[in-house]
Parts: structure tokens; sequence; C-alpha cells
């Protein structure tokens, strides 16, 4: 019989074994770790994906409706501050511009009135005319012909050509009323009648501001006790 010595059984026996290890050593994953899932942020953590992607990363969906929102609440804020500060102003200039305009036309629509009811009664063609001059001035001078679209912009401003007064260097809101095409005719055709029927508009003005002057000078109310009556005398 051949015997094989015990010590070389023994060597093989301990490099299998060996080999053993190191093929189970190498099989297990070095990265596994039992507490990965709590402390460690793996590739689908959306705070290492945040991390990761730098500057150029967008806003969570929270901080972008914030955003909207604050972006929409200031412009409406800013909007409304806007209008409060504007209409104001927009309004007392759009009303004295209209005033000016209105009261001219209503001036040259009362003088054109007035002479027609002057030479009433008169048989002549001048007095045929003077009371045609009055239905033509009536609609004509009217606000809705005056403040057509043909005449007034969008925002307010005049489409006709306007020019300050003589020796003015700006243009002042009579110098718009005017200008008026409407008004500038009605204007001439009234210097026409004046020449016709030879009146003096100068003393029409002297009066009329004579009777505006007493009427703003009279107290507007008394706090004196009132008189006691005399008894009447049947």
């Amino acid at each position: 019989m051949h015997f094989q010595p015990i010590e070389h059984a023994a060597d093989d026996a301990y490099i299998a074994q060996a080999q053993d290890t190191y093929q189970v050593e190498v099989d297990v994953p070095a990265t596994h770790d039992a507490l990965d899932d709590v402390f460690g942020s793996g590739p689908s953590s959306p705070v290492a994906d945040h991390q990761d992607a730098g500057p150029s990363a967008t806003h969570p969906s929270d901080m972008r409706r914030l955003q909207t929102e604050h972006s929409t609440a200031g412009y409406r804020e800013g909007v409304s501050f806007a209008k409060e500060t504007s209409i104001q102003a927009g309004f007392d200039e759009g009303f004295s511009l209209g005033a000016s305009v209105g009261l001219r036309a209503g001036q040259l629509l009362g003088m054109v009135e007035g002479i027609a009811e002057a030479v009433r009664g008169r048989e002549d063609l001048d007095t045929v005319r003077a009371g045609d001059l009055v239905r033509e001035a009536r609609e004509e001078l009217s606000i809705a012909t005056i403040f057509k679209p043909d005449y007034w912009a969008e925002d307010g401003n005049w489409k006709y050509e306007v020019r300050p007064a003589q020796g003015a260097d700006e243009v002042l809101f009579p110098d718009v009323a005017e200008a008026h095409p409407v008004i500038w005719k009605w204007t001439a055709i009234l210097d026409e009648q004046l020449v016709l029927w030879k009146i003096d508009q100068a003393i029409l003005d002297n009066e009329t501001g004579h009777r505006l002057d007493s009427i703003m000078d009279e107290p507007i109310a008394t706090s004196a006790a009132p008189s006691a009556r005399k008894p009447l005398d049947w």
C-alpha cells in the first residue's frame, strides 16, 4: 500500500479553506450598510439631488407658487397706487379743460340767442338769418358735437393745432378752447353779427363782470336775528 504524507494533506485542506473564505469575502458587497436607509442619502434622495444640482437648480413647487402669488400681489398694489395718484390729477386737468371749452361754447350760443331775441319782430332777411343761426348754433355748439372723437384723442388730448396767445410762452386751456374748430367757426360768425347789428361787446363784458363781482361780494348767509316786521296798514 502507498500512503500519502499527512503534512501535504493538512496543507491542502488549509489552502482550500483559505480559498473558500476569500471567495465568500469577495461575494459580499463592500458598500453594504444596514443603517444606510436611516443616515445616508441615496441618489434618489431629494435633498441630495438639490445639493448636487448647484445654483441652476429650480425652486421647489411651494417656492414657485409663493413667488407667483407675491408677484401678482405686488402688481395689483402697484396698479392701485398708480390709479390713486394719477386719476385725481387727470380728472382735475380734464375737468378744467372741459370747463374752458364748454364755457366758451356757452358764451357763443348765448350771444347768438340774445341777438336773435333782440331783433325779433323785424321783417328783413337779417332777422331771418339770426333765427337760423340760433338753430345751427344749438346743434353745433352742443356737447355731443364739441367733444366728438374727431377733435379729441382717447387720452384726452386735442387733435387740432393750438398755439399760445400772443406774448405767452405756453398753451393754456383758454387757448385750447379758442382753437377748437367749431368754436373758432362760431366766433367768426358772432363777430359778423356784432358788426351787422352794431353791438359793442365790450359793454356786455363789462356789465357781466360787474354783475358777477356784485354777486360774489354779497354775503352767503347772515347770523343776525331777523328784524321785527311792521304791522300791515290795512
